[in-house]
């Protein structure tokens, strides 16, 4: 039994309540998860979990196992850490959640340049497109879009990114072009809720440096970005995203701007990690990288090594 690996099992089966869910979150099969924890429970001689149909949750014996199991991973990756200063190479796994626009547009045609530089690590990805807990879910950092909530996270701000209106081609032949907001009431627009909470459904833009929000009609309400921009190239509404996200889309003819005078603020993109006083150095490193690499693609400079 390969007792790390065990421990890290465990722990994320306590974290989620799930054996579902920490086995999507490890990338390891759910059988593999429930035989670590049970043959665990049988070498410890107690029972740690309890568990049901519904859902699992500690018993008093896993809580105080829990709490020293994580403080032990914490010392090994503060070990590693030391160790990994002293070398110029980098190892182990780097557990990252971004929007899978971001990732499909901007990292992944460039993370070839970060396997080049660091062989060794790996990179397991999210991409909830939703807000999750960090500690919880034992995630290293994440990209986001937006104001930021309060938090005890630290964040670095990447940018600002310019937006932009499109519909397609498809949409126009249903519902017209738009030209004018008071022409909005007549069309509709994707709703991205990412949290999946009930709120108004609209269209916003800036005038005079001030925010302004019109109601709008919409057809669907989505959750990722991918179906976000899907939603649209499928004729279902106005979009506001990333102009950068969708030159592709435009250049071929896929999508339209529209309502260039209206375009809404300008959107903060930021990675958001926790503070730690050893914090691995693949992952400080993965962070400098991606501020980089971002940096790089909002000046559209020629594709170099990072």
């Amino acid at each position: 039994m390969d007792k790390i690996e065990t421990m890290k099992r465990f722990i994320a089966v306590a974290q989620t309540g799930s054996f579902t869910q920490a086995s999507n979150q490890l990338g390891v099969p759910k059988s593999a998860i429930s035989m670590s924890v049970s043959r665990l429970e049988e070498h410890l001689q107690t029972r740690l979990l309890r568990r049901s149909t519904r859902q699992v949750s500690l018993t008093e014996a896993g809580e105080r196992y829990l709490s020293q199991s994580q403080r032990l991973i914490d010392e090994l990756e503060g070990l590693e850490n030391q160790f990994q200063r002293e070398s110029n190479e980098l190892s182990g796994v780097i557990k990252v959640d971004m929007p899978s626009r971001f990732f499909s547009t901007v990292v992944a045609p460039n993370l070839h340049q970060w396997f080049e530089l660091h062989p060794k690590t790996q990179l397991r990805l999210v991409g909830a497109d939703y807000r999750i807990d960090l500690i919880k879910e034992r995630i290293d950092c994440v990209i986001r879009g937006g104001v930021l909530e309060d938090s005890n996270l630290i964040a670095r701000h990447l940018g600002d990114i310019e937006m932009i209106n499109c519909v397609s081609p498809s949409y126009v032949e249903r519902y017209g072009l738009p030209t004018q907001l008071n022409q909005l009431d007549q069309h509709f627009v994707v709703d991205y809720a990412p949290e999946q909470s009930a709120q108004q459904s609209g269209f916003e833009y800036v005038k005079n440096n001030k925010s302004h929000f019109v109601s709008t009609k919409s057809l669907i309400s989505v959750s990722t970005t991918d179906a976000y921009l899907s939603a649209c190239l499928n004729g279902l509404g106005i979009i506001q995203l990333p102009k950068w996200g969708v030159q592709e889309q435009i250049a071929r003819g896929e999508l339209i701007e529209v309502l260039s005078d209206y375009v809404c603020m300008p959107m903060p993109m930021s990675v958001l990690y926790e503070s730690r006083h050893q914090q691995p150095r693949r992952i400080r490193e993965f962070i400098d990288w991606i501020s980089h690499l971002f940096a790089r693609f909002r000046n559209n400079q020629p594709d170099t090594k990072l």
